[in-house]
């Protein structure tokens, strides 16, 4: 799959090689490609996800996958061993500022991003569906990438305003897809003032950071929100039991190979939470990829 995005079989491209056929052939195996006479075709699902132009595509996150995580996931045991990720290891360089990890070129800057606009595209609309945010007047999510949780909470609150405050080179990109539909902040949520709100939003954020770095986050979050006001949550929820499901273990070590945090049960956000100060926390496992909670003030 990611040999085949790169080369761009999805959006119809059939390089041609000594060995294409069997790279073709391989994803008929896997329900990618359909084989119709001497041509291929996308099947449904690949035509949804992996179809550069479509609404819901993942296919830069496979292109950020193929160049980025999967290097760092031949190290894991490492990082197993070492409890730390392992950007210079495998690239030779780390950045002290996790995300410029990310973001040295403007091409893997856009990978990523648009790998997160795909996935928050399949969950957005679970989580802001997963509480009644109705009361709630101002969403700003921070850190919130393209705008696709801000779109959704316009689209099922039509009287919510929404903001995305993000680094400025997030915001250039988000402007393609929010364009004026909510408005666009640039800025860094752990040093700068966070813009006012009744209701903030951290989507996939928390699994990034370890406990110090979470602990000062929500205290800035909580000390700008009014009485009453709220943190919805969107991340991928461990069972307390630490059995399942296995996609969220598996993104646990994605988290470990790649960033300073990790995955986490209801019961370890919602001790962070109070330790905050916010007093009524709920959690509800949607179904989509992304879990949501939903923390008062």
């Amino acid at each position: 799959m990611f040999a085949a995005t790169a080369l761009g079989i999805f959006d119809g491209d059939r390089p041609k090689g000594a060995a294409t056929d069997r790279l073709l052939d391989a994803c008929v195996a896997l329900g990618l490609l359909e084989k119709r006479g001497q041509e291929y075709v996308n099947t449904p699902v690949a035509d949804d996800y992996l179809r550069s132009s479509s609404p819901r595509t993942l296919s830069g996150y496979v292109r950020y996958s193929n160049s980025v995580l999967y290097p760092l996931w031949a190290n894991l045991e490492d990082a197993a061993i070492d409890g730390t990720h392992r950007w210079k290891q495998t690239f030779g360089e780390e950045h002290s500022a996790l995300f410029a990890n990310f973001f040295k070129t403007e091409e893997s800057k856009r990978d990523f991003l648009m790998g997160m606009h795909g996935f928050g595209m399949l969950s957005s609309p679970a989580v802001v569906a997963a509480f009644d945010l109705s009361r709630f007047r101002r969403l700003v999510d921070l850190g919130g990438a393209t705008g696709h949780l801000a779109l959704a909470a316009r689209e099922r609150y039509p009287r919510m305003t929404a903001a995305v405050f993000d680094l400025a080179g997030v915001i250039e990109i988000a402007k393609e897809h929010a364009g004026d539909r909510v408005e666009l902040i640039p800025g860094d949520f752990f040093q700068d003032e966070l813009p006012p709100a009744d209701l903030y939003a951290l989507g996939r954020i928390l699994h990034d950071w370890n406990e110090e770095k979470i602990r000062r986050l929500l205290a800035r979050i909580h000390a700008a929100l009014p009485a009453g006001g709220g943190l919805l949550i969107a991340e991928r929820l461990l069972r307390e039991d630490r059995g399942g499901p296995v996609a969220t273990h598996m993104q646990s070590l994605n988290m470990l190979v790649c960033t300073e945090g990790r995955e986490r049960t209801l019961s370890e956000y919602t001790t962070l939470l109070r330790e905050a100060g916010f007093q009524e926390v709920r959690g509800h496992v949607t179904g989509a990829p992304l879990d949501a909670i939903l923390a008062v003030k």
